[in-house]
């Protein structure tokens, strides 16, 4: 009897197993044909892909109990998640979904303005600086043989900066959305480019991507209990993975594979911990982690290999040149453009190219010195400067509304 109870139970797990395996290879398979089809592509498909991936994987390893369609459906098409994230575990959502539902419905009005603040910064960070800096990223990589050396690394910084803010917009206004109604989403960008180093890049840069990378395929695959040298080889998977889950082109391949071959290295010469450096040393580790992102990225955004390594080599054979006229006119915002015509600095020789280097500072120092929007939301005392702030970034995003892109990473 009891041999036929075994026999019984191996059954069900093999069973339960293959269903796993189907379920999961059908939401891949139909992940890659979008992908690489050329057909119509669904917004945000990789997203509420791996969403379906997780639950399904969850609900096999016994950590969702039972199943309920509605709860499935909230969990997948969720809106302030579905089209950029943040990836949540089921768990982890139906927990802040209880929690937001058994919430005290009276309004709590200092709450609801910290959302509104958190959400025109994101506003802001996607309206008027991300898509600035991608004006001019494309008219950089639209001409990239006549680039000059100093043109040739802004538009490469641009792009940084331009993924930078809308992605970091988004995680912004879809934290914002979520605050108001007594929802957390699970925090998804910490100040990437603060970095040290690309193992710290990578815990601070689309924190929930790594998340599920390092759950259902690093862990699968091993992880790091088979040897040093079966864990870099499961590292380079991921990371070629995560190039492949880009996009389908070559450059994303080498994307992944630069990121994935500092990374292992990093991992294996890595000393000291990083908290114990100096400060001029953490200076320096940031700006060489900065810049090595930032090549990588311009992999990232060129339609080939051999356009990415054009836009790499005119920062060396470019020579100097003046900054074209049709670079830093993307920065020349009306509302900013016209005060600086009536300012005395219309007669300084870099009149033309100001609003371009005053997007710049901004920027850095949005970047690299201040706290996390999220951080400061929470934290700010509430009270008439942040009304005005929410009002002034507001107006000024919704009145700029009308030359927006879509949001990058739903492209992904």
């Amino acid at each position: 009897m009891k041999s036929d109870a075994y026999g019984k139970a191996s059954t069900v797990a093999a069973r339960s197993k293959l269903i796993l395996a189907f379920a999961v290879l059908a939401n891949v398979v139909s992940l890659l044909f979008f992908k690489f089809s050329g057909v119509f592509f669904p917004v945000a498909v990789s997203f509420y892909t791996f969403n379906q991936i997780s639950y399904i994987v969850d609900m096999y390893r016994g950590e969702i109990e039972e199943f309920s369609l509605l709860d499935y459906l909230a969990y997948i098409l969720f809106f302030p998640k579905i089209l950029q994230g943040p990836l949540m575990g089921y768990g982890e959502f139906s927990k802040e979904l209880e929690g937001a539902i058994d919430t005290d419905p009276a309004i709590d009005y200092e709450l609801l303005l910290r959302a509104l603040f958190l959400f025109s910064m994101g506003l802001f960070k996607k309206v008027i600086l991300a898509d600035t800096f991608g004006q001019a990223v494309n008219f950089g990589f639209d001409a990239v043989a006549g680039l000059g050396s100093l043109e040739a690394i802004l538009v490469a910084v641009f792009y940084s900066f331009q993924l930078y803010f809308d992605f970091s917009g988004y995680c912004d206004m879809a934290s914002a959305v979520c605050m108001m109604i007594g929802f957390e989403l699970p925090q998804n960008f910490d100040s990437p480019y603060k970095a040290v180093n690309i193992l710290d890049f990578w815990k601070r840069w689309h924190i929930t991507l790594t998340k599920f990378f390092t759950k259902y395929v690093y862990i699968p695959l091993g992880g790091n209990r088979k040897g040093m040298a079966r864990m870099y080889v499961n590292l380079m998977i991921v990371f070629l993975v995560s190039g492949l889950w880009h996009g389908n082109g070559w450059n994303f391949i080498v994307w992944g594979a630069m990121h994935g071959v500092l990374y292992v290295i990093t991992r294996m010469v890595r000393g000291k911990k990083e908290d114990k450096l100096s400060a001029a040393v953490r200076v320096v580790k940031t700006l060489l982690t900065f810049v090595y992102v930032t090549l990588a990225w311009v992999f990232f955004r060129a339609s080939s290999i051999r356009e990415a390594l054009e836009l790499i080599g005119r920062m060396f054979v470019g020579g100097h040149k003046r900054i074209a006229t049709q670079l830093s006119a993307c920065f020349q915002l009306d509302e900013i453009w016209y005060v600086i015509k009536v300012t005395p600095i219309m007669k300084l020789p870099f009149a033309w190219e100001s609003c371009m280097w005053l997007f710049l500072i901004v920027a850095v120092a949005i970047i690299f010195f201040s706290k996390n929007a999220i951080t400061i939301a929470k934290n700010c005392k509430v009270g008439v400067k942040t009304t005005i702030a929410t009002a002034i970034l507001l107006v000024w995003s919704i009145i700029s509304l009308a030359g927006v892109s879509t949001f990058l990473y739903m492209n992904f």
